[in-house]
């Protein structure tokens, strides 16, 4: 999974993120999969059909189309992506073969699942086989954001394009990373919706915590630069950093209350639960505006903290009334069962494993070629297209696609949520 209600959850060391199903018996380092079966998905392009027979581009080799997944089947976190390879193969493959009787372009469709074991330097080596191997497309990259940064440059070098989540501010360079497509918001987007939401509150006092790690402190700086422009009257009070994972915050909560914020922003890899634990023992009931890790790692902890608490993130219902397409909702009920119902918002599954298939076949069908620069040319082109009933729009300078309702957004933390079993956070009213 990625980083959305399946690649979200930072509950590592690593801060590895959550993978979408429930877990697999197959422990198996590498996977190919060609489903045949399942619900149909559905898409529509508004912009991507097929072009005329002729192309500038190389047409597609005979066989199958192939893309890779690099998830940890081995190792400490091994249950995440072993459930995320049970989605592939028992949910997202079957149901895109079911939709597209005739693969793409008339090729078949497979998925190659390697083993990461969300380290480091196994992870470089799946970016380099996935790459030798010259597969179409990246669909999945490591959980461990370290171990996917380094991926991702592996795949940069080769001309592999990435649909993925793509959790690092840096990723919005399109120059520097001109293959690879961000399936949900970008932290720039999140950081500017945030500071947009603390302006309609009319917050003037916003007080910070984070453990440090890289990516924490990449997001959260995201959001205090667009405090500068997008909430000129809020004023950061208090920063504080503590030690990732540290279970007695009572000193750092301290500081925070005398510091008498009305909002707090809180970035922690993991570990949320001794904050709010701490919290909750002071009488500190701030607003809390938190990473969306916060739903996977101590949200029961939370306690009437979750009743204001919000998080900056997309594939949010406009309301608890919210209908969503009878393909989509069937997909969401398959990852819903996967996971025994335990995972916050379903419509991400689909988002992240479900819609970059649809959107590949469209790119891919438009200049029907597999050329890294033809897929790129057509995921450039896309605007106003709609799958599963999730507005995309990609230029040559923006690679994060998701607009509308459904793009970056700030969402209430707490039931009730839209879609019953899937799920949905309802975005938050400013």
């Amino acid at each position: 999974m990625k980083k959305s209600s399946r690649a979200f959850a930072l509950i590592a060391a690593g801060s590895i993120v959550l993978a979408a199903c429930s877990s697999s018996s197959s422990k198996n380092s590498t996977s190919t999969t060609v489903g045949s079966s399942g619900t149909a998905s559905g898409s529509t392009s508004a912009t991507t059909g097929a072009a005329g027979a002729t192309s500038q581009y190389k047409a597609i080799p005979a066989g199958p189309i192939v893309f890779g997944v690099s998830v940890p089947l081995t190792g400490a976190t091994a249950s995440y992506g072993l459930a995320a390879e049970l989605a592939f193969n028992k949910v997202t493959l079957p149901a895109f073969n079911a939709a597209n009787p005739n693969g793409i372009d008339g090729h078949p469709v497979q998925i190659k699942i390697l083993d990461d074991a969300s380290d480091v330097t196994k992870a470089v080596s799946v970016a380099q086989q996935l790459s030798a191997d010259h597969v179409a497309a990246i669909l999945t990259v490591s959980y461990n954001p370290e171990a996917a940064d380094q991926q991702l440059a592996v795949f940069n070098k080769n001309k592999v394009p990435v649909l993925s989540t793509l959790s690092g501010s840096q990723f919005a360079d399109t120059a520097k990373w001109p293959y690879d497509f961000g399936i949900g918001a970008s932290l720039q987007q999140e950081g500017t919706t945030t500071a947009k939401y603390i302006a309609a509150k009319g917050y003037t006092k916003v007080a910070t915590i984070t453990d440090g790690l890289p990516q924490d402190v990449d997001a959260l700086g995201q959001i205090t630069t667009a405090l500068k422009t997008g909430a000129p009257n809020a004023q950061v009070v208090k920063a504080v950093t503590v030690s990732p994972g540290s279970v007695d915050l009572s000193a750092a909560v301290a500081q925070l209350k005398s510091a008498n914020p009305q909002a707090l922003l809180v970035y922690l890899g993991f570990g949320y639960g001794p904050l709010w634990s701490a919290m909750r023992s002071a009488s500190f009931a701030p607003q809390v505006i938190a990473s969306a890790g916060a739903w996977y790692d101590g949200f029961s902890g939370m306690g009437s903290l979750a009743t204001t608490a919000v998080a900056p993130y997309y594939d949010c219902a406009p309301s608890t009334t919210t209908t969503f397409p009878a393909s989509t909702t069937a997909l969401m009920g398959q990852y819903a069962a996967g996971t025994g119902d335990a995972a916050v918002n379903y419509l991400t599954y689909v988002a992240t494993d479900t819609v970059p298939l649809e959107m590949l076949k469209d790119a891919i069908e438009k200049y029907h070629s597999t050329d890294p620069n033809a897929i790129k040319a057509a995921m450039e082109s896309m605007s106003a297209a709609t799958y599963e009933g999730i507005s995309y729009s990609y230029s040559s300078t923006n690679h994060y696609g998701a607009t509308g309702v459904y793009g970056a957004a700030v969402c209430n933390m707490d039931p009730p949520y839209a879609g019953g079993k899937a799920k949905v956070p309802v975005i938050a009213q400013s």
